[in-house]
This record gives C-alpha cells, sequence and structure tokens, in this order.
C-alpha cells in the first residue's frame, strides 16, 4: 500500500492527466519483456489506482493506455503467420489483465477494423482468436460481446472502405467463418448487416449490406459446398431481397444467390 501510495504521489506530481494514457501505454509494453509476477504486480497497481480509494487515473484512461500495446502485441503475434496455443494463451491472458469486460466489444472492433489492411493469413489468425476465445470452457468473450463488436464494426464499414476498399468481401469473410463454427448464426448474423451502418440500415442504402453478405454466402458455399449453404440458409429465413439498396439496379455480390 505504502508504495502505491508513492507511485499515485509521483502521477499526481506529474499534474497532467492528459498524459496518463501514454505513461500507462509505457509501462504495459515494458511489462511484455518481463515476468509474468511482475506483470501481476503492474495489473494490480493499475487496477487499484483507478479504483475510488486513489482515484488517480479515470477508466478512460487505463483502456486508452492499455489498448494501443495490447493490439500492438497482437499484431506482433499474427505477423508470424501462425497462432500457437500459447500465443492464445498469451492474448487471453493480456485480455484478463484488462479486467473489463464492458470494453470486450470496442477491443473487438478495433482488432477487426484494423485487420482490413493486413493480409489475408493475419485476418484469418483474428478469426481463429475470436472464435477460440469465444468457443473456450471459460468463456472470455461471450457471444453477446463478439456480436456487440461486430456491431460497431458495421458502423464504421462505411469510412473503412474508403481506406480498405475491400473492407466489406473481408468482413463477409470473418462472419462466415464465424457461422461455419456455430459461434454466431447466419440469422443473427444477417440481422447485424441489415441494421448496420452509422445510422440504422444505412448499409442497405448504399449497398454494401448487399456485398458483406454476398461475401458470408460466397465463403460458406466454397468452404462447405451448396447443400450445406442451402441447410444454413433454410434455417436463417433470411429474405436476400431486403439486402439490395432500393431501386437499384447496380450488379451486387449478394445477386447470385437470389
Amino acid at each position: 500500500a505504502r508504495d502505491e501510495n508513492e507511485v499515485a504521489l509521483c502521477i499526481k506530481d506529474l499534474n497532467s492527466p492528459s498524459f496518463y494514457p501514454s505513461m500507462i501505454s509505457i509501462w504495459v509494453t515494458d511489462s511484455f519483456e518481463r515476468k509474468d509476477v511482475e506483470r501481476d504486480l503492474l495489473t494490480k497497481l493499475l487496477i487499484n489506482l483507478t479504483k475510488p480509494r486513489h482515484g488517480m487515473i479515470s477508466e478512460d484512461q487505463l483502456i486508452k493506455g492499455y489498448l494501443p500495446e495490447l493490439a500492438l502485441r497482437l499484431r506482433i503475434w499474427m505477423s508470424r503467420k501462425k497462432l500457437s496455443a500459447r500465443d492464445e494463451n498469451e492474448v487471453a491472458l493480456c485480455i484478463k489483465d484488462l479486467n473489463n469486460p464492458s470494453f470486450y466489444p470496442s477491443m473487438i472492433s478495433i482488432w477487426v477494423t484494423d485487420s482490413f489492411e493486413r493480409k489475408d493469413v493475419e485476418r484469418d489468425l483474428l478469426t481463429k482468436l475470436l472464435i477460440n476465445l469465444t468457443k473456450a470452457r471459460d468463456g472470455l468473450i461471450s457471444e453477446d460481446q463478439l456480436i456487440k463488436g461486430f456491431e460497431s464494426v458495421l458502423a464504421v464499414l462505411e469510412d473503412a472502405v474508403n481506406d480498405a476498399p475491400r473492407a466489406a468481401e473481408f468482413l463477409g469473410r470473418i462472419f462466415a467463418k464465424v457461422v461455419m463454427e456455430n459461434v454466431i448464426s447466419l440469422s443473427e448474423i444477417g440481422r447485424l448487416i441489415y441494421e448496420g451502418g452509422e445510422e440504422q440500415g444505412r448499409l442497405v442504402e448504399i449497398g454494401l449490406a448487399a456485398e458483406v453478405l454476398g461475401s458470408v454466402l460466397d465463403i460458406i458455399r466454397l468452404d462447405k459446398g451448396d447443400p450445406v449453404l442451402n441447410e444454413i440458409r433454410s434455417s436463417s429465413n433470411l429474405w436476400l431481397e431486403n439486402f439490395r439498396p432500393a431501386g437499384s439496379n447496380k450488379s451486387l455480390r449478394i445477386d447470385k444467390f437470389i
């Protein structure tokens, strides 16, 4: 407790709350090269400094400081083009260290959006990681958190395609694998796409909903064949025509399935 108080006083002497996220980021980056016991001590310190007793660091500052390094660490793991069970465990430990399940949807959204500008192998590794973390026995990420994360991705998709023109296709590939692994149903994915956008239904209006769902169906057909695709479609009760923008004659990826 004495050590914590001394750290709190040092931070208070900085008198620069805007710097706290950067300070946290530096601490977390350094901890990746240290022993588990040292990382655990840092995590405990950050949590305690955020609690009302000290009130030195806000939850928002903690998240802003923690996230970039967690994202960087994941990017380093994915760049190896192979994600081992040990890597997955390390990612899981980093997420647990956040100790903030309410933030997981934002974390997922940032990871997925970032993946649009990465290679296929990196996106596939991220998809596998999200699936495994959701299906894990301890349920580190819940289905609801994954869904909320995807909702956030769809909300910024219109902007994302400016930087990554194939973002809708890439997102459809991620959704398809989530469906094929029985993590989220096609019916629920369809609802997210249909309602998605900065404003509800915006992705349908501009044709991106048809591109995302068309990509989902393309990947399921390619990986599982028409019989499985037809079975999944039948159980989803989706009306594909509803995903086309009204009055548009533009050729879209979904058209081949209508």
